[in-house]
């Protein structure tokens, strides 16, 4: 007798709790429900973050806070919880819709498109997204200018077209030609760069390039080969990447491993930091390079960088083994100012200014070097 009344008292408390916590249930999604309709953002952040800290969570409700956070312009938060409700269906399709969109307004190619593999209709926001694009086209043009005659002006040009091939694998190349006068000689240097990033997972990014110079020095050719093999992990608010660069320049070997970092502070591109930490290990020394990049975005369409890099810069690969300082000065400190003028969604107007420190490796002379580069990119 007595197990028979522990047993129904036991189904009592069950029941109790069941219908206290669909009661719980309710309420959070009518008030949630109620807060999304009157487009009441900030209380409905505050009341679905209580809500899932009290333990009360279910898809709706993280639906919801992320719209909330999305209209808002953060889209680093609302990421985080789009994807919470794609962790635990992986279909979700408004989750995907929003989580793309998000990547993109982050300017994650690679993962948005990944994410519209699986959506099952390609038009968003009345473009249809398809497995092959071109991305994006366009130029870069500068000037090199030095303070010392053994070092003459130099220019630098380049074409480059960013493609995709599959929902989860893009292309990126570039045709450069660099030319810089040498005391009586030129240095000539055509190059080819190829970047290919796959996405086999979402939030996983694999990098591969290769970078190929060909150099004329002092009635002297050089074929200079680089490669780099690195993964990304696509965080909410940050990119977190490692990677690693065999360099072949000359007669010289160099090795370069690289740890970056991608945080964007405003959780959107008003305001982000680049900080990466390089180990260079060449003829013979192992040295540090720290960069440290800060961007912001004072009117909608307009954003300003600043960035300094420290230490030797000798054969050293930067942007992802895009821009190789491969001169036989070594970069002892660079500063450098970058402005992006976005027009009507599809141009971008783009300005750099970069001061360096450099010493001569043979005489040992330091002289210092301005450059002022311009681009032009058409996004497709």
């Amino acid at each position: 007798m007595a197990i028979r009344t522990y047993l129904i008292l036991c189904m009592l408390v069950v029941f109790a709790k069941s219908s206290q916590a669909q009661s719980d249930f309710l309420k959070a999604d009518s008030i949630s429900l109620a807060l999304y309709q009157a487009a009441e953002w900030k209380e409905l952040i505050v009341f679905a973050e209580n809500t899932i800290d009290r333990g009360e969570d279910f898809p709706l409700l993280r639906l919801r806070l992320a719209y909330a956070f999305f209209v808002r312009g953060k889209y680093g938060l609302a990421l985080k919880h789009y994807m919470h409700v794609l962790k635990e269906d992986r279909f979700n399709q408004t989750a995907l819709y929003q989580a793309y969109l998000c990547n993109l307004y982050l300017n994650r190619l690679e993962d948005a498109a990944s994410l519209a593999r699986d959506l099952e209709g390609k038009n968003i926001e009345g473009k249809e997204v398809s497995s092959f694009k071109m991305l994006s086209a366009g130029i870069e043009s500068g000037l090199k200018f030095t303070n010392v005659f053994e070092r003459g002006n130099s220019t630098y040009n380049r074409a480059f077209l960013n493609t995709r091939l599959f929902y989860k694998l893009n292309l990126s190349q570039s045709f450069v030609y660099y030319r810089q006068p040498v005391r009586n000689d030129n240095i000539r240097q055509p190059e080819y760069y190829a970047k290919l990033n796959y996405t086999p997972f979402r939030k996983i990014n694999v990098i591969g390039v290769y970078h190929y110079m060909k150099s004329n020095l002092f009635n002297q050719e050089f074929q200079n080969n680089t490669g780099l093999v690195g993964i990304r992990y696509a965080g909410n608010s940050y990119d977190l990447q490692a990677d690693f660069i065999l360099s072949q320049i000359g007669t010289e070997d160099t090795k370069q491993y690289n740890l970056k970092i991608v945080k964007y502070l405003t959780n959107n591109l008003n305001l982000y930091s680049i900080s990466k930490l390089s180990l260079l290990a060449v003829l013979g020394n192992d040295n540090f390079v720290y960069q440290h990049l800060i961007g912001f975005r004072p009117l909608h369409r307009l954003w300003f960088e600043t960035a300094a890099t420290i230490g030797d810069q000798y054969n050293y690969a930067d942007a992802d083994a895009l821009y190789i300082y491969n001169g036989f000065d070594k970069t002892k400190f660079k500063a450098a100012a970058n402005c992006y003028f976005l027009l009507k969604d599809h141009l971008v107007f783009g300005l750099n200014y970069t001061f360096e420190r450099k010493s001569d490796n043979i005489f040992r002379f330091n002289y210092l070097q301005h450059s002022f580069n311009g681009s032009i990119t058409w996004n497709f």
